[in-house]
């Protein structure tokens, strides 16, 4: 198997900056299904956490795109979120709103494998500290899946632990396509989702 490319640490790691909210209302508070699908409005996920309050802190200034709406004639593509804050999954919903992606949400690891088994995705963003299965074992279980559109779906781990390159070092054997430490802004994301998965072209 072609070995993975690592995105280059310097496009994922930026200075802290000064509190932005997203560019999206609230709408009222409903529950939140498995599989959101572009257009739909944002969900609210109720008061914000210390752990996204930090990553809302480092976001500012940054530059951002346009909301994006799915074009006539091309398939959104579809992003597993693999992290145990909920809070953080809906943080990178809302950054990844540039695209019009479809998400599947896990809480862990495992969950994310039987989600893998069932539904055809085409990115995976997972965190690396999680209970039970960390994210670079989950991505070399990924990898050596005997399903070769699983095995070979672009992974992008993330981190905020403070020892970021041995992280970055176990993600890079189990096979990830780029990692980036948190708190990451809307800016960094999206420059590394559109280098490991490039936008669809209409048909």
């Amino acid at each position: 198997m072609k070995s993975a490319t690592v995105v280059p640490e310097s496009l994922a790691t930026a200075a802290a900056r000064s509190p932005a909210a997203p560019t999206e209302p609230a709408r009222p508070s409903v529950s939140t299904p498995a599989v959101t699908r572009p257009g739909e409005p944002v969900r609210p996920f109720g008061g914000i956490n210390a752990e996204t309050a930090r990553a809302f802190t480092a976001v500012a200034n940054t530059e951002t795109r346009p909301f994006a709406r799915p074009e006539p004639g091309v398939k959104p593509q579809r992003v597993l979120l693999v992290d145990d804050s909920r809070s953080i999954r809906t943080l990178l919903k809302i950054y990844l709103m540039a695209r019009a992606f479809e998400y599947i949400e896990a809480e862990s690891a495992e969950a994310a494998l039987r989600e893998l088994d069932t539904q055809q995705v085409d990115l995976i963003l997972t965190d690396f500290h999680m209970d039970g299965m960390n994210g670079a074992d989950f991505a070399a279980t990924v990898r050596s899946n005997k399903d070769l559109k699983v095995s070979r779906i672009p992974i992008l781990m993330m981190t905020g632990d403070a020892n970021a390159a041995e992280v970055r070092n176990k993600g890079q054997k189990a096979g990830i396509n780029a990692f980036v430490r948190k708190p990451v802004s809307c800016a960094q994301l999206m420059t590394l989702v559109d280098t490991i998965l490039p936008a669809p072209k209409k048909v």
